[in-house]
This record gives C-alpha cells, sequence and structure tokens, in this order.
C-alpha cells in the first residue's frame, strides 16, 4: 500500500509542473499567431527648396589651348622656351636644322632663275613669230614648275620655324636640342613638342550618361570640384553639349553611353592646372518653397487598377494609400505637386514595413529624421573667386 501511495504522490507531482509547461506553450503559440501592429517611422511634410542636379566628372584645361606638332621630319637645333615660360603669339619658340633645306631652296631658286630667263626670251621670240606655239608652251611650262619647286622648297625652309600661334603659357615641353621630331601621318600621330595655355580662361570637360544629357541646357549654373582643392567649388555655366557619344575604351568596355559637356569656368583661381580631374554638379532645375517628401517613402504600386507614385499617409493611426504626382528630386526629397499637402504625416519606413504593408493596416507611428533629411541644401563648402 505504502509504495502505491508514493508512486502516486510522485506522478501527482511530476504532472502538475508538465501541465504548466505546457499551457504556457499553447498561450505563446496564441500570441504569435495574433497579428502584431508594426512600428513605422512618420515625418511630417512640409515646404522647402529643392536643387535637382547631374553630376559628372571629367578634366580641367584651358579654354585655348595648342598642340604644337613637327610637320617636316628634322632634329631640333635650337629651342628658346623652357615650360612654364609666358609667351606670346609670333615669338619663336625653336629652330629645326635646316641645313638641307636650305641647299634645295638655293637649288630651287637657281633652277627658277633658269627658267624664268628662258621663259622671258621664249616670250619675245614668240611675239616676233620666230618660235612655234608648242615650244613657246614648252618653255612656259618649265617656268611654271620651277616656280611651283622654289615654293615648295620656300614652305618646307619656313616650316623649321616655329611660332607661338597664341599667346599663354608654355604648359607642356616634350623636347630638348638635339632631339628629332617627326611630322604625323596616318598611322604615327607625330611628335608634339609642346602645348601651350591662355590660363586666363579654364575649362571642365566632363561625361555626361545619356539618361542625364537631356535635361542639359546651354547656360545652366554648374559648381565644380577639383580633386587637388575638394574644399573648394567654382561656379561654372554650360559652354556645350555634344551630338555625338564620346568614344573611348572605357566607355566601350563597360558598355555605357556618355557624352561630353564643356564648363566654362566663372572662378579662376592661379592653383588651376589643365589635367586636373574635376567633379561637377550641374542644376538642371530648382523650385523654391515646394511641398517635398523624403525619396524612401514613395513607391509604384496599383491603384484602382492603374500602377502610380504612391505613398503611405498615416491617418486615425492607420495607413491609408495615396496615389501623388511628383516632380523634380534632388537625390534626397522629391518635389510633390499634388495628392497630398503640407502637414500631413507620411510614413517613410522601415523599408521591410513599407514593403508589405496594406491600404488600411494598423501601423504605431514614430518620429525620427535622420541628419540627412534634415539638411535640404546639401553641404556647404568655400568656394573662390579670383580676378585675372
Amino acid at each position: 500500500m505504502n509504495k502505491k501511495k508514493r508512486k502516486r504522490r510522485l506522478a501527482l507531482r511530476l504532472g502538475i509542473p508538465a501541465r504548466v509547461v505546457f499551457v504556457l506553450i499553447i498561450v505563446c503559440v496564441v500570441q504569435c499567431r495574433l497579428p502584431r501592429t508594426p512600428q513605422v517611422t512618420v515625418t511630417e511634410l512640409g515646404k522647402r527648396r529643392i536643387v535637382s542636379t547631374v553630376s559628372a566628372t571629367g578634366e580641367l584645361r584651358a579654354a585655348n589651348q595648342v598642340d604644337i606638332s613637327a610637320e617636316i621630319l628634322a632634329r631640333v637645333s635650337r629651342l628658346y622656351v623652357k615650360e612654364g615660360q609666358e609667351v606670346r603669339k609670333g615669338e619663336l619658340l625653336c629652330v629645326l636644322d635646316d641645313a638641307a633645306l636650305l641647299s634645295s631652296r638655293d637649288l630651287s631658286r637657281a633652277n627658277f632663275d633658269e627658267a624664268s630667263a628662258a621663259y622671258k626670251r621664249g616670250e619675245a621670240l614668240y611675239r616676233d613669230t620666230l618660235i612655234s606655239t608648242a615650244e613657246f608652251e614648252r618653255v612656259r611650262t618649265a617656268f611654271e614648275v620651277a616656280k611651283a619647286q622654289l615654293d615648295q622648297s620656300e614652305d618646307r625652309l619656313a616650316k623649321t620655324r616655329i611660332y607661338a600661334p597664341i599667346s599663354g603659357r608654355v604648359v607642356r615641353l616634350n623636347i630638348e636640342e638635339g632631339e628629332a621630331v617627326m611630322m604625323g601621318t596616318m598611322n604615327n600621330p607625330g611628335t608634339i613638342m609642346m602645348t601651350i595655355a591662355d590660363l586666363a580662361a579654364m575649362q571642365a570637360r566632363v561625361d555626361v550618361d545619356e539618361s542625364d544629357v537631356v535635361d542639359l541646357r546651354t547656360g545652366q549654373r554648374t559648381q565644380v570640384k577639383l580633386d587637388a582643392m575638394p574644399d573648394t567649388a567654382f561656379a561654372a555655366a554650360v559652354r556645350s553639349i555634344s551630338y555625338m557619344p564620346s568614344t573611348n575604351l572605357t566607355s566601350a568596355a563597360e558598355g555605357v553611353t556618355d557624352f561630353e559637356v564643356i564648363l566654362d569656368l566663372v572662378d579662376i583661381d592661379p592653383a588651376q592646372r589643365p589635367g586636373m580631374s574635376v567633379s561637377a554638379d550641374i542644376t538642371t532645375a530648382m523650385r523654391e518653397d515646394v511641398i517635398t517628401c523624403p525619396l524612401q517613402a514613395i513607391g509604384r504600386r496599383e491603384v484602382e487598377g492603374k500602377l502610380s507614385e504612391t505613398v503611405f499617409v498615416l491617418e486615425d493611426g492607420k495607413a491609408k494609400l495615396v496615389s501623388i504626382e511628383t516632380g523634380i528630386s534632388d537625390g534626397r526629397f522629391i518635389e510633390i505637386i499634388e495628392g497630398i499637402k503640407e502637414g500631413q504625416t507620411v510614413i517613410i519606413g522601415p523599408y521591410k514595413v513599407l514593403r508589405t504593408l496594406q491600404d488600411g493596416d494598423e501601423v504605431k507611428p514614430s518620429k525620427g529624421e535622420t541628419e540627412w533629411q534634415e539638411r535640404s541644401d546639401g553641404p556647404q563648402v568655400r568656394r573662390v573667386r579670383v580676378r585675372t
């Protein structure tokens, strides 16, 4: 009997905790199956200034920049300039070896003098009908050939003197005295002896993606930054937009189509150098005092059978799906043309909630704006303007 009572007491003691655990498991399962109210981040719509920009990268160069190449095959006899030197238009830069060309010119001049004398005698004889027309034509042809050969030899001799085509600074010098230079051919670009640039006017040549170039117009304002001077922004304006895409190996390999855009810098600094890497933000549109909404709140959803841009508006603790019409964007905010008004509260996150949120769902709002949302005008940079 005692053994049976002990067994019953043991079974009773073990059964009670087991039943408690079983009840707790059932309660947890039921609670897990109950729908939870998602917590969302909201913000109140307001008005602000919004600026739409197109970003591009490229390099700096002088607006008037000339590469000087040799037009004949010769050796540099005398060099009168050095890199960094200021030169004026028409100033003699260097002289190429002209000994052979001088001899050729002298020979051509002697032939021309002989042919000229023969032509004058033949002309007189032909007037007196002492020679035939055929003989006179032969003499005249010999004179014209000699004259052409003299002009050609003098032209080749003149190409041994290299003069500055523009006023500016020698920004690159690739030759030394005694070095041979060659003219360009179909398969050989030839020797670029030096580069002269007028640094009083600078340009930025940037490549813009084909999806952005349609928004560009000449005269649009731009901010240009140099990699060498990252804390300074220089004012510029769009001068020209290429009609044909740029052709380079990098773009072809990556399957990217870019168009060259030339920007005239308004702010000139003595530290600017041709060839420096630049980045540009071209202002394509600007709106003052318009209703804006954070971009992460916008999504394309189907409303009344039509796919359109939408946002979730918070009303009475529930998410209401609203179709909107948008305007320009600055990459962080987007202009609201119609659909929602100033002062309304929209749901901006988190993304995993917005992805599954449905019209009419209950939500638990919490306000929170990140630092980048609060700044609407972008980073402040120091600008310089130097008169030259």
